[in-house]
């Protein structure tokens, strides 16, 4: 028996031995891969979605693939990092998470980006769907009804500004949405992350911002001073019940929800990708790695195949697409 094979077998013994075991019908790992630890690279600070998928899934994924998962940041330009750094990456064991705007308007955006998503990566799981949350300071004396805040907002016009995760990004994007959705004209002011558009809020750099339900929700420890003004989600979240949508607050029929997917290099081999898209199908239908990101606020999609990120991506792409053409957002 080769090496390979023995690595396959302890493989399937780790997998059983922590509920992780592959189907029957899970393809194989190709021979004598991986054979080095995997870099799992995210785009965002802690506290991001991108950021808790990362460091719940990459344990499990460990223990299914039989290989150390370590999880590196590349932040900046909107989450783009990431992707740029998957694209250029040629130890074929460096890949992604990333939000949705990487893989749609991005380039369109900011057309200096150094790779384009069609011809350089390739999606191997929908990871994520989630609203965001509209947060404002809780000195701001209408954010007692969302309704209020939003009417305050309208009167001051451009003489308010709003905090994003980067020109281009979904905070960004989801912003200029709600701006042509509910009529305000608040000036943008980017940032590279959820947590410094909170301390943006705090300090009255700005007045307002959309971030995830992860770093929005009250257990994180990270909203003192900051109020969940409402959620972009035509329903209501399960983890923050008390807050309105903009639907109810008068954005009649708004609902924006971003999402992510794990991506590799399009260079890889046909059977790494279908290995990787096993791995993933196992690893996010199990209960405990779904209960651990639905109690962090991230919710895993009921599809999570390739062939549903693409059909986002096309979805996707018409929408916020079209944002940025409205709104002339480009660097």
């Amino acid at each position: 028996m080769n090496d390979s094979h023995i690595l396959h077998r302890r493989t399937l013994l780790r997998c059983a031995m922590a509920g992780l075991a592959l189907p029957l019908t899970a393809h194989a790992a190709p021979e004598a891969w991986p054979n080095q630890p995997i870099t799992l690279v995210i785009g965002f600070a802690k506290g991001s979605v991108s950021e808790v998928l990362a460091s719940t899934l990459a344990e499990p994924m460990s223990r299914v693939m039989g290989q150390a998962v370590k999880v590196e940041m590349a932040e900046g330009k909107a989450g783009t990092q990431a992707a740029v750094r998957v694209a250029k990456s040629t130890d074929n064991h460096t890949l992604a998470i990333v939000m949705s705007n990487t893989l749609t308007v991005a380039k369109s955006v900011d057309p200096s980006l150094p790779y384009e998503p069609s011809r350089d990566l390739r999606p191997v799981a929908f990871t994520s769907e989630d609203a965001m949350v509209l947060v404002a300071s809780a000195r701001e004396p209408s954010t007692a009804s969302a309704a209020e805040f939003l009417a305050t907002a309208r009167i001051a016009g451009d003489k308010w500004q709003y905090g994003s995760q980067g020109t281009g990004s979904v905070g960004h994007l989801g912003m200029e949405f709600l701006g042509i959705k509910g009529g305000l004209k608040a000036r943008h002011v980017p940032f590279n992350n959820g947590p410094q558009i909170l301390d943006a809020i705090r300090a009255g750099q700005v007045h307002m911002g959309m971030v995830p339900v992860t770093l929005a929700k009250r257990s994180n420890g990270r909203m003192g001073g900051i109020k969940a003004v409402a959620v972009t989600s035509y329903g209501r979240n399960d983890l923050l019940p008390d807050v309105p949508t903009l639907h109810e607050a008068g954005v009649i029929g708004f609902d924006y929800r971003v999402w992510s997917a794990m991506v590799v290099p399009r260079r890889w081999s046909e059977a790494q990708v279908n290995y990787m898209v096993s791995v993933m199908e196992r690893v996010l239908r199990d209960k405990e790695v779904d209960a651990k990101l639905r109690q962090q606020g991230v919710d895993i999609p009921s599809n999570i195949t390739p062939a549903q990120v693409n059909r986002e991506i096309v979805r996707e792409t018409r929408l916020l697409g079209g944002i940025a053409s409205i709104r002339n957002i480009a660097k």
